[in-house]
């Protein structure tokens, strides 16, 4: 049976890496007894399936790995919230019928940072979404580059203390730190990028952008589009 566990990265969690993530989720299935399945070979391991990597220092309550199992999913969210280390909890479990591939269909995320001044610039911020090109500087290895992000930006709303923004993730990706922290200097308002949340993923489907959590229901078989 292949599962997919939705969970959070936050507080002292979220400065742990991709790959100490992966060795946290081992240890983790370990002790709440899971029979997960392992690679082949000389050197088998347990094969679990990481989405999209989040930039460290940002928290999510939009994180999803992929296992294959034999325990039945209300089982599994129980018995790993039970023993896994706080700001890692499971959220939801689903049991598509084929490998759902998040991280590989992963094409954009929304985050919400903390901001300060933004209302007053609202229309010109949010009216990026409307420009044909939109230079912003990146650094990279110490080199500064300019590149356009305009496509990379599918969403910007500005709320009362909060700056949302809908980003390019996956096999492409805009950081929604740097970009948060580009607009504030842009437009003249602040941000506070250590108050920084990812809160959905998508895929893309027939050119539309469609909720992560949607297209596994889908996968799952559960949702109204996929009966007859």
């Amino acid at each position: 049976m292949i599962l997919v566990l939705k969970h959070y990265k936050q507080g002292n969690m979220k400065y742990i890496s991709h790959i100490d993530l992966l060795r946290h989720f081992t240890r983790t299935f370990r002790r709440a007894g899971f029979e997960i399945e392992y690679s082949g070979g000389f050197n088998p391991h347990m094969l679990v399936n990481l989405g999209t990597p989040l930039p460290l220092g940002i928290s999510s309550s939009a994180e999803y790995l992929t296992v294959r199992t034999e325990v039945d999913p209300e089982t599994f969210l129980k018995e790993y919230n039970r023993v896994v280390p706080a700001g890692m909890e499971g959220i939801r479990v689903f049991a598509p019928k084929v490998n759902p591939n998040v991280a590989g269909r992963t094409v954009a995320a929304d985050y919400s940072v903390a901001q300060s001044g933004a209302e007053e610039k609202r229309r010109e911020v949010e009216g990026v979404v409307n420009l044909l090109t939109l230079e912003m500087p990146i650094e990279k290895k110490g080199e500064v580059t300019v590149k356009d992000v305009a496509p990379l930006v599918n969403g910007v709303k500005v709320y009362p203390g909060r700056l949302n923004v809908c980003l390019a993730a996956g096999n492409t990706t805009l950081r929604p730190d740097k970009f948060a922290e580009f607009l504030a200097g842009k437009y003249g308002f602040s941000v506070r990028t250590t108050d920084l949340w990812k809160y959905e993923q998508y895929v893309r489907e027939n050119g539309v952008l469609l909720e992560m959590d949607r297209f596994l229901e889908k996968l799952e078989g559960n949702d109204e589009d996929t009966k007859a």
